[in-house]
């Protein structure tokens, strides 16, 4: 009998999803891949802890760049968050916004531990990036005050904890 147990199976990102993926969709998707053994489905982005032996890596081999429910899917290996900090998804950025450009304007807010930006694809101008902030209180201000700000020309997707 296989273990399901979580620390066995890998963690993988899913990101640049249409909004009305489900956790349905995406076990459907990663299953024929190995063993879904959770999978967490937050905006345009979703965890699943994938178990199997390469299963893994295959999953990301096949699925990063397939074009699913008309987005082109990022997948890979999910990178642990710095200890004690708070996750910050911001959404619906400029193509022209780099990750040293958002660092620098949530820095107005708090210490800001690292900051992930993943590239819009050629058919869509928004991307969308991770700002990792050391504490929780700086990111729930920086939340509050940059909700529907326009950043780079774009008005930014409501920021959110992906605590």
């Amino acid at each position: 009998m296989e273990s399901t147990d979580k620390n066995d199976a890998i963690k993988l990102f899913v990101g640049n999803l249409a909004l009305d993926t489900s956790q349905e969709d995406l076990t459907q998707l990663f299953g024929p891949y190995g063993q879904v053994v959770t999978c967490s489905v937050l905006r345009q982005f979703a965890f699943i802890h994938l178990q199997g032996d390469g299963a893994a890596d295959l999953a990301i081999r096949e699925l990063n760049g397939r074009e699913f429910r008309g987005r082109n899917l990022v997948v890979e290996e999910s990178r642990g968050r710095p200890m004690h900090s708070t996750k910050v998804f911001v959404g619906n950025l400029s193509a022209m916004c780099s990750a040293e450009d958002l660092q620098e304007l949530f820095q107005t807010f708090g210490k800001v531990l690292e900051c992930d930006k993943v590239k819009a694809r050629l058919s869509s101008s928004a991307g969308y990036a991770f700002v990792h902030m050391e504490r929780k209180e700086d990111a729930v201000q920086a939340i509050e005050a940059l909700h529907g700000t326009t950043f780079k020309g774009r008005p930014l997707s409501e920021p959110t904890s992906a605590q």
